[in-house]
């Protein structure tokens, strides 16, 4: 498979709680060829970055949705329940990206094992929905997930379907880092290390030398760039023409991980929760 250019950007301003600007950047982002439109900054949350997504998910046709979720106000239960539902709601075009705001590494790891043990307490194939028979799930295929970490305890199963990805792709922050196998993608800005992950974006600002990023992607530096937006509409036109040749032509259908390469790695996974 040809290794895909990533391009990400993130906005935290409160006036995205506004359908009409929000519709405007949606918009812009899918022109610009944005895969990840990261909702929310990490030090601070200036909206609920979930109901952000769940009202975006049905006007996104490539653009992936990525709503940051703090450990500090958000339990495993609840996230699981949501991005599963946005997930589906999107078509699979789903991300989410944990924060600590000022919590700890440890409790914020803990926040996604646990989240993903609930998503894994569903099979993919449970459903039946057979109304001749009057069976709507295979109950052997749905289990409680009895996830006992250093934070949270989760017994489940959650109330709602696994996600249309499996798991939604999980994206990591460099400035809010945390450890647990089968992370998606990383974002850090120049100097800062990159905690493991399938793929590696750069923060740059809109005024980047883009020629000169595209270079390093190019040797191999880097798989992307994420961009923190500030003025969205003329930063996302700009951004759009000048990564055109990287961004255009690839494959618009399917879900995010299927369009970005991005496979679930369940073993991994399964093996941490071991």
């Amino acid at each position: 498979m040809t290794r895909s250019f990533i391009l990400s950007a993130g906005i935290g301003d409160p006036a995205l709680a506004d359908p009409a600007m929000a519709g405007e950047i949606l918009s812009a982002a899918e022109a610009a060829g944005v895969d990840l439109l990261l909702l929310g900054r990490n030090d601070s949350l200036l909206f609920d970055p979930q109901v952000i997504a769940a009202w975006a998910a049905p006007r996104v046709s490539r653009v992936g949705l990525v709503p940051l979720v703090s450990s500090r106000i958000a339990h495993p239960f609840h996230v699981a329940r949501s991005l599963s539902a946005i997930d589906y709601l999107s078509g699979g075009l789903l991300g989410w990206a944990p924060v600590a705001q000022g919590g700890s590494a440890a409790q914020l790891a803990d926040m996604v094992r646990a989240t993903r043990a609930l998503w894994d307490g569903w099979d993919d194939d449970c459903l039946i929905i057979d109304k001749a028979s009057g069976r709507y799930l295979d109950t052997t295929k749905v289990r409680a997930s009895n996830y006992v970490g250093t934070h949270y305890a989760v017994r489940g199963p959650v109330n709602a379907m696994r996600p249309k990805q499996g798991h939604p792709l999980l994206v990591c922050d460099a400035a809010s880092p945390f450890a647990v196998p089968g992370i998606d993608v990383v974002i850090a800005a120049e100097g800062q290390a990159f905690p493991a992950a399938a793929r590696r974006l750069l923060r740059v600002d809109a005024g980047a030398d883009m020629a000169a990023l595209t270079a390093r992607f190019s040797a191999g530096e880097i798989d992307g760039l994420h961009i923190e937006l500030t003025h969205p509409a003329a930063e996302l036109a700009r951004i759009g023409k000048a990564l055109a040749p990287l961004t255009q032509g690839r494959p618009a259908a399917g879900t995010l991980r299927e369009r970005l390469g991005l496979p679930l790695s369940l073993r991994n996974i399964h093996e941490e929760i071991a």
